[in-house]
Parts: structure tokens; sequence; C-alpha cells
């Protein structure tokens, strides 16, 4: 339990250290897009966020794989435990973009959909830049 505490407090801070800049906002302007055209903005930077994220944690598991330092129980071992964090990213990014995210809504929206959108494009690309900083070849 200690453990999931210390993954998601890190995860909090990686999210608020950058809060100024959010690749929603630079993926979507929505000055620039009115109505649907905003939302199928959004779908779209969402479909590529996790794709950007699939392909970062597909190399982290080829960096592990390519330690020739390391046992190979070892580089099974730090691969399940990195699955492990990712699963938990997974579970903590899913439950704040659906159920906190759509409460922080410009305007007062309460429940708006483009917020949770956008929170799993901003929580997508912080965990890719994270993923590629640390396996960096």
């Amino acid at each position: 339990m200690v453990r999931i505490a210390a993954i998601l407090a890190c995860l909090l801070l990686a999210g608020t250290a950058r809060a100024d800049h959010r690749p929603s906002h630079t993926a979507c302007d929505r000055a620039k897009l009115a109505g649907r055209n905003f939302v199928e903005c959004l779908e779209r930077a969402v479909r590529e966020s996790d794709a950007a994220l699939s392909e970062a944690f597909t190399r982290a598991h080829a960096r592990i794989d390519a330690r020739s330092d390391l046992a190979p129980t070892q580089r099974t071992r730090w691969k399940n435990l990195l699955d492990e964090a990712h699963g938990l990213f997974v579970r903590f990014r899913n439950f704040e973009c659906q159920n906190v995210a759509p409460y922080e809504s410009a305007g007062g929206r309460i429940g708006s959909f483009e917020e949770r959108l956008a929170c799993l494009v901003d929580k997508n690309a912080t965990r890719s830049s994270e993923l590629t900083a640390r396996y960096r070849e």
C-alpha cells in the first residue's frame, strides 16, 4: 500500500509541475475550434496520445531487454514491476479523468466531457515523456 501511495504521489507531482502547459491545449485550441470540431480534435488527440504512450512503454521494455549487464531474472523482474507500475498509472489516470477532471471545467460546466478528454491527453503525454526520459538509449 505504501508503494501505491508513493507512485500516486509522484504522478500527482508530475502533473502539477506542468500545470501551466497542457498538451491538450496545444493539440486543440478551443479559441480556434468550436463545438463538435473541438471534441473531435480532443478525441483524435486521445487516440494519438494513447498510441504514443504505448510506443514509449514498448521502448522501455526493449531497453530493459537490451541490458546485457543484468541476469535474465533481473530483467524479467524489472519488466514485471514496470508493468505493475504502468497498470497503476492507467487505473489512476482513468479514475482521475473520469471522476475528478469533469468538475474542473472552465465556466463551471460540471461533468464536462471535453475536460475528461483533455485530462486523458495530458496524463498520457506526461507519462510518455517520463518513460522516454527514463528509458533513453
